[in-house]
């Protein structure tokens, strides 16, 4: 019995069976040379609609100059963060119904969540030297664009 659910149908897409287990963890050098990254194979298992992974302050890694990415934003349609432990602190321009703009600092630690919306102006400002978080991001792949002061 092939079962699909009508979203699949009508994107003629296919997500595939993946699994991934901490025994078998590959953790690879990214965006960032103080962290590592660790992929959960969500990628490949939906074909580039969604990525998943793992990032974490790298043995011995300084985060310090975490802030210097400056204001950014991520040209994406979805973009979830979820703290699995230590913490972040980001500065968000937080957009209001009149168009103006509200800059909020938030700090996260183990089990929070922020969602982002797409193109939101945002930038990390510190982290703790344990700091690990999943990150979810669709599409998979992504321009960020720096947003000039």
């Amino acid at each position: 019995m092939d079962v699909q659910s009508d979203h699949n149908k009508t994107q003629g897409e296919q997500t595939t069976f993946s699994t991934n287990y901490d025994q078998d963890a590959v953790w690879e050098n990214g965006l960032r040379d103080f962290f590592e990254y660790r992929d959960l194979g969500v990628v490949e298992a939906t074909g580039g609609r969604v990525k998943a992974h793992i990032l974490r302050v790298r043995d011995g890694g300084d985060p310090s100059d975490l802030h210097a990415t400056g204001l950014h934003v991520h040209k994406l349609d979805f973009q979830m963060i979820y703290i699995l432990k230590g913490w972040i602190k980001f500065i968000y321009e937080i957009p209001e119904k009149s168009g103006k703009t509200r800059k909020e600092e938030h700090t996260f630690g183990p089990g929070d969540c922020c969602v982002q919306p797409p193109e939101i102006v945002h930038n990390e400002l510190k982290c703790s030297d344990d700091l690990e978080l999943l990150e979810i991001t669709s599409p998979a792949k992504y321009k960020t664009a720096a947003i000039s002061s």
